[in-house]
């Protein structure tokens, strides 16, 4: 039975992955979008054609790595409900208000590092409170939601 679930997600995600390439600002039939698949020869629909399948294939990318990272942290929590707030994962928001309102960061860069600063803070943080010599699930839940808590009531007007 597991095996006729994966089967019918994987053909889902087929579809749903082909109508991506198909769907887009500039309409183009079934035709077209089987000419710019398999046979290139630089007209526009093979140009959108071209670019409509780079996102495809990065929006299928991102959702396996944000897949990928779920599973994981539900694996090291051994917590099958278990979502980036139980680790403080929050303080990335938090660290990008705080650098936006107080820093005056604008760029792109900037607001990635002070994430990564942020995200990286807050974990330690809850890795402390949930008791830095011995950090079980049980202690870091509650440590992480409760700073959770509190960053997203900072960071939210």
């Amino acid at each position: 039975m597991r095996a006729v679930g994966l089967v019918v997600a994987l053909a889902i995600l087929v579809l749903v992955a082909l109508a991506s390439i198909g769907i887009g600002a500039k309409e183009l039939s079934l035709e077209q979008v089987w000419h710019g698949l398999f046979d290139d020869t630089g007209t526009y629909g093979d140009v959108v054609v071209g670019e409509r399948i780079s996102r495809t294939l990065l929006g299928l990318l991102a959702g396996a790595a944000v897949g990928l990272a779920g599973a994981v942290l539900q694996a090291l929590t051994r917590n099958p409900l278990a979502d980036p707030g139980l680790l403080g994962i929050a303080g990335a928001s938090a660290a990008v208000v705080t650098a936006i309102t107080y820093v005056g960061v604008t760029s792109l860069t900037g607001y990635v590092w002070f994430a990564f600063v942020g995200a990286a803070a807050v974990g330690a943080l809850v890795w402390f409170l949930g008791g830095s010599r011995g950090a079980t699930p049980v202690r870091l839940a509650p440590a992480g939601t409760a700073i959770s808590a509190a960053l997203y009531g900072y960071s939210r007007p």
